[in-house]
């Protein structure tokens, strides 16, 4: 077991299931942990409980839904705190309820794609900075064996809404982010992965679907923990997609450039389209 003594480690979406284990864990293992969870008495209690037994942890809130608030959050870590040794972008919106409305965010966006891909994308980049001070930074992006294609001219899904497609989408665009930027920050020494944790773990995510638990959490974060204890370079090849413990193929669209380039592009017009009206 890699100690994690002294490093400081972002989870978002740290108040249940997955990232509250995640938390936890890392607490325990002597690491200053930056909590994050959308409702803020929620955080400052787990931040307090975490303390209380002898860790070291520090309570941020955003709404991930508002890609304002994403900003806004981002810039109080980098006002705050030296350096993050660890991203972890843990936070998400599952499938929700079979036949679930299409659902929106704050910015008018579709919601699982705005909270699973765009706030991680627009985190992480403002983030980098941080993580570049590591000695071996790492970003780990959990991500799901369910992605699914995308159309990149129709980002909202206005044309047709299915909740799993919405929630694969997302989760396709999170793992060729996760290309993009283990070629972007491979020369600063940072490694980037994306990891599948574990088949319908027994979260409230899950309990939305109606679906019964295959896995636990604790297998979740195993799978999660051993990228993050992974000496950056080392085994844990960089860039790599892993179903739980094992490296595994992302979608193809993952490993296309042409495509990766595509949803680059749309990504980007899209924030600077949503920027140009706040």
């Amino acid at each position: 077991m890699v100690t994690m003594d002294r490093d400081i480690v972002l989870v978002t979406g740290a108040t249940s299931g997955l990232g509250l284990r995640l938390a936890e864990t890392l607490a325990a293992e002597g690491a200053t942990v930056l909590v994050h969870g959308r409702d803020a008495t929620r955080v400052h209690a787990l931040s307090e409980r975490l303390n209380a037994a002898g860790g070291s942890t520090h309570p941020y809130w955003a709404d991930l839904a508002s890609l304002r608030e994403v900003r806004t959050f981002a810039q109080r870590v980098v006002d705050e705190q030296p350096r993050i040794d660890v991203l972890i972008n843990n936070a998400g919106v599952g499938p929700g309820p079979q036949d679930g409305e299409r659902e929106l965010s704050a910015d008018g966006l579709e919601l699982r794609f705005a909270v699973g891909y765009l706030a991680p994308y627009v985190l992480t980049r403002a983030l980098v900075p941080l993580v570049r001070r590591a000695k071996a930074g790492r970003v780990v992006n959990v991500g799901s064996g369910a992605q699914t294609e995308i159309d990149v001219d129709d980002l909202g899904m206005a044309g047709f809404y299915n909740g799993w497609v919405a929630y694969g989408r997302a989760k396709l665009a999170l793992a060729s982010l996760t290309v993009d930027l283990a070629a972007e920050l491979g020369p600063y020494g940072i490694t980037v992965s994306c990891v599948h944790p574990a088949d319908l773990m027994p979260t409230s995510m899950v309990r939305q679907t109606g679906l019964a638990p295959q896995s636990t959490v604790e297998q979740g974060a195993e799978a999660v923990l051993r990228l993050v204890h992974s000496a950056a370079g080392g085994d844990m090849a960089h860039g790599h997609y892993y179903n739980v413990l094992e490296p595994a193929q992302p979608h193809p669209d993952v490993m296309c450039p042409e495509k990766r380039e595509l949803l680059r592009g749309a990504t980007e017009r899209l924030l600077a389209h949503q920027a140009g009206h706040h």
